[in-house]
This record gives structure tokens, C-alpha cells and sequence, in this order.
């Protein structure tokens, strides 16, 4: 496998691996953010803006989601695209992250 396929597939893994940080960031900012308490925006409660705050807060309980269930198998799929550079076959085992 070439040198530029190798470092893409650790950097999977190691984001994988570092998940839960980035999973914990999105939980607190979905919290701050559908409670309208974000603390570094000043106009926070002008009720222009609650919508797009709801709608942010979502996407961030989504992404928590698909982290959650649905992310793993996509990668390993990806893995297995980086390494081969082709689809698995059906029952080809992926790779592990």
C-alpha cells in the first residue's frame, strides 16, 4: 500500500480511537446551543437567531447519532476503499478500525 494510503488509513483510526472527544464536544454544544444558553454570543436570546440555534443543535444531536450507530460501518467501508481502491465484494471481511 502506498505511504499516502497508510497515513490516511491511521489517521482513521486514530480519530476513531479519539471519538469520545469529539463526540462530548458536540453533546455539550447541542446542550448549550437548543437551551439558548451558549455562553459567548451575546445576542444568544434575540429571538431572530433561536431557529438557527435549534437547528445547529440538530445536527450536532445527528452527528452524536450517527457516531453512536452507522459511522463504524461506513469506515471500515472507507478503510477498505483506501487500502484496495475498490468496493468490498458482498461477505468480504472489512478492515477493523
Amino acid at each position: 500500500m502506498a505511504t499516502g494510503r497508510l497515513d490516511a488509513v491511521e489517521t482513521v483510526r486514530d480519530w476513531w480511537r479519539g471519538r469520545a472527544r469529539g463526540r462530548d464536544r458536540a453533546v455539550a454544544i447541542a446542550a448549550d446551543w437548543g437551551a439558548d444558553t451558549h455562553p459567548h454570543w451575546g445576542f444568544n436570546a434575540d429571538p431572530r437567531h433561536l431557529g438557527h440555534y435549534h437547528d445547529a443543535a440538530r445536527g450536532h444531536r445527528d452527528f452524536i447519532a450517527y457516531i453512536d450507530d452507522g459511522l463504524e460501518s461506513y469506515l471500515r467501508g472507507y478503510l477498505f476503499w483506501l487500502e484496495r481502491r475498490r468496493e468490498p465484494h458482498v461477505g468480504e471481511p472489512l478492515p477493523h478500525l
